[in-house]
């Protein structure tokens, strides 16, 4: 057998969020010798750019998201598009977020080629429906509480695999040594930085961030809060800007925009919070950066964030709970070393990116020889 042509439909031609980095990672780090990638973006930008770095062929196919399309003519084309591009490129197997995956099926049916879609996120009612996600060949899930809501939603268990995301640990690491790039740039005199990372959009609870902020500076402890992500919504920065004014956090609280350099950014905190989860955790951790997460999910089923270990999980239910734990971090900078060096030692163990390329090009292995025999 000669080499697996791959074809990846990312959603975005540019980093927009953990989930881009993730494909970069699987993309740029597959087996050469067994693996040809070609990948389909809708629009240039920086993960465009750094695919065809690396003599990825790269491709600009602009996809309508399926459910946006409100014409079945329109679809139909679309449709036509990407299967006459699989076709010309003599295409092994397709993979995909789970959104893609009408596109995918298309292909499969046609080419009779398996196709892989990755769930990263909580998926809306109706969505297993709607992407005809059953008809799938295999699913990757990040997480198991994702593959829990794919069996429920009827997909056969031995069709998903799960496969945790994963960071550089050559990139990310702890730089406690080097100059603190937060202090550097904004000069913050509080003791304590807390930082939460993500596009500036309601999913990401970036106004619940500021409201624990002002909380937290209530009680008289000494922090400054880093709202750290890309501009998705910018009726919801104005909306957060309102808040920092009205609440006089302005001076507490600086909007550090998208940053090119996280790995520096991550070192530089005490503390991450996040209330909506994603890889950013892994990598904190990797950064020896305890973090606060805020989830409905029981913390004995987590694989990221070990409560009490390499961080402090809490209840979305309640701020007040997530408040609570920044408190008693900003209190106690041994309990902050301790669940660092922890998470550090965690993430080299589960989340190295070597791990994440093998298991997901056993996937691909297994799915090509079942069809060839």
């Amino acid at each position: 057998m000669g080499k697996i042509s791959v074809l990846y439909l990312t959603l975005y031609g540019s980093r927009v969020g953990g989930g881009e980095v993730q494909y970069e990672y699987l993309i740029k780090g597959l087996d050469r010798k067994r693996f040809h990638p070609i990948v389909i973006c809708p629009s240039r930008g920086d993960l465009v750019e750094s695919f065809i770095s690396e003599g990825i062929p790269t491709h600009i196919l602009k996809l309508p998201r399926w459910l946006h399309i409100q014409s079945i003519l329109t679809k139909r084309l679309a449709t036509q598009k990407i299967v006459r591009f699989a076709r010309e490129a003599d295409i092994d197997l397709i993979h995909s977020d789970y959104r893609m995956n009408p596109y995918m099926l298309a292909v499969r049916r046609e080419l009779s080629i398996p196709n892989v879609f990755h769930v990263r996120s909580n998926m809306r009612e109706k969505h297993a429906k709607c992407y005809s996600l059953r008809q799938a060949s295999s699913a990757v899930s990040i997480g198991y509480k994702y593959r829990d809501a794919l069996i429920q939603d009827g997909m056969p268990e031995e069709k998903i695999e799960v496969i945790f995301d994963a960071v550089d640990i050559s990139k990310f690491k702890p730089e406690r040594s080097k100059t603190n790039i937060l202090v550097q740039e904004y000069a913050p005199n509080a003791k304590m930085l807390v930082g939460l990372v993500g596009r500036i959009e309601l999913a990401k609870r970036q106004l619940d961030f500021l409201r624990i902020a002002k909380d937290i500076l209530s009680s008289g402890r000494e922090a400054h809060f880093f709202v750290i992500g890309d501009i998705y919504s910018k009726q919801y920065l104005y909306k957060l800007k309102a808040f920092c004014a009205q609440n006089e956090l302005n001076a507490h609280v600086t909007f550090a925009g998208r940053r090119n350099d996280m790995p520096a950014v991550l070192a530089s905190l005490d503390c991450l919070v996040t209330l909506s989860g994603g890889s950013v955790m892994i990598e904190a951790m990797a950064c020896s950066i305890p973090v606060i997460f805020a989830t409905s999910t029981d913390p004995s089923k987590l694989h990221i964030v070990q409560h009490n270990e390499t961080g402090i999980v809490v209840p979305e239910t309640s701020l007040n709970f997530v408040t609570k734990a920044v408190i008693a971090l900003i209190d106690n900078p041994n309990l902050r070393s301790t669940y660092g060096i922890a998470g550090r030692q965690r993430v080299e163990t589960h989340f190295s990116v070597t791990q994440m390329i093998q298991k997901t090009e056993e996937v691909y292995q297994k799915l090509v020889s079942s069809k060839n025999s």
